[in-house]
């Protein structure tokens, strides 16, 4: 398995949107893009945002892209704690 199996099935089983998406890794820019094809929104993945964000798995970003919407893009911090609210 290469790091974006390994990726797509944890994203997969993390964040159920993600689930019929397609994936693309760059390297060279530590960028994955994410292609949602049946999300209803972005508030569909704004909860996840947080999350996405602090995974340290040695990517910078994700743009998240989806039909009817602009492209969500998250820049990954993985030591950044967490706000009590």
């Amino acid at each position: 398995m290469n790091y974006i199996h390994v990726l797509s099935d944890y994203l997969y089983h993390r964040f159920p949107w993600c689930k019929d998406s397609r994936l693309r890794y760059e390297p060279a820019q530590k960028t994955v893009y994410v292609y949602c094809r049946y999300v209803c929104g972005p508030r569909t993945l704004l909860p996840d945002a947080e999350g996405i964000a602090r995974l340290d798995i040695g990517v910078e970003r994700f743009i998240i892209t989806m039909p009817g919407a602009m492209d969500v893009v998250i820049k990954c911090q993985p030591n950044s704690k967490r706000e009590v609210q």
